[in-house]
């Protein structure tokens, strides 16, 4: 079972020309940015998102950059502290698209995207909370609203969590993203759920072996329609269950967001279901008499066809 899942965390690794691919995108753009009308309006650049949690998982061909900008750059309303989202961002994708005039430059809710031939990159406007805190606003162009984010202290969340599981977690993240990415649409969640829950997890639930920490994983969230083998004594702060008033994966940076806002009960059931599904898979895996069928069964718990 252990080598299966070694075979498999190499397999999900994002290659080195895909790394060197990303790693020259993203320095590209922000040296662009870094120029003109709108180089004088960015404070700094630091990258955001799975790439820079190392949690990323093959093809690598999305990256997040958050440009922190000087508020008091643009226009402000009476009263107002910040500028309005959808300003913020026009201003980005004309930049951007000024500097790609033969690359496809497409504004979205919270960032502008940019996609060239092997990479889309998501650049991100914020403004900075406070740098004690290593928080930061991120816009949202629908709302006009500024949306409180933490990408750094998720990110040395994630280190710490590793550290802790002797270096374990952030492969054991990239098979369960793995698994999460090769159920139907109408059952997976957004990766960074995926990231956040393991991270609650596992900050208080050790393991030894990645199989060991796959079982666990899917056996506490079996706990939430009642098909749990063990006795869960702690959701983590997690809220999955029928009986929870809203389906709740708090962030883990205390931003007060909430990652499955919004998810409907047929969906969590489903997801649901496919956790209780392959922990069965694995545990017939763990018990079956031939190599043959130990892969097999490891194949069916993670959709591997």
């Amino acid at each position: 079972m252990e080598e299966l899942f070694l075979d498999l965390i190499q397999d999900v690794e994002p290659t080195p020309s895909q790394k060197e691919d990303a790693q020259r995108t993203h320095h590209t753009l922000r040296y662009r940015l870094d120029s003109g009308n709108i180089g004088l309006r960015i404070i700094d650049s630091y990258l955001s998102g799975s790439y820079v949690r190392h949690t990323a998982i093959a093809p690598l061909d999305d990256v997040d950059i958050i440009f922190l900008i000087d508020p008091s750059k643009w226009p402000r309303g009476f009263l107002a502290d910040k500028p309005r989202p959808s300003v913020v961002l026009t201003t980005f994708e004309r930049a951007i698209r000024y500097r790609y005039p033969d690359s496809v430059v497409q504004r979205q809710r919270r960032s502008v995207g940019l996609a060239l031939n092997k990479m889309h990159i998501d650049a991100v406007p914020a403004i900075l909370e406070s740098s004690e805190s290593g928080r930061i606003y991120v816009l949202d162009s629908e709302t006009e609203e500024w949306i409180l984010s933490a990408p750094r202290v998720h990110a040395e969340h994630t280190t710490h969590v590793n550290k802790q599981r002797e270096g374990r977690f952030v492969p054991l993240v990239k098979v369960l993203k793995f698994w999460n990415k090769r159920i139907p649409p109408t059952a997976c969640l957004k990766s960074f759920a995926i990231e956040t829950i393991a991270v609650r997890f596992f900050s208080e639930v050790g393991f030894s072996s990645f199989t060991e920490g796959a079982l666990l994983f899917f056996d506490f969230l079996a706990q939430f329609v009642g098909e749990a083998r063990q006795n869960w004594r702690s959701d983590f702060g997690i809220k999955l269950s029928r009986w929870a008033w809203t389906p709740t994966v708090p962030d883990v940076a205390g931003t007060g967001s909430n990652l499955v806002a919004g998810l409907e009960e047929q969906h969590r059931v489903k997801f649901l279901q496919h956790a209780v599904s392959s922990r069965n898979r694995l545990c017939e895996a763990l018990d079956a008499r031939t190599p043959e069928r130990c892969e097999n069964r490891f194949q069916a718990a993670f959709h591997i066809y």
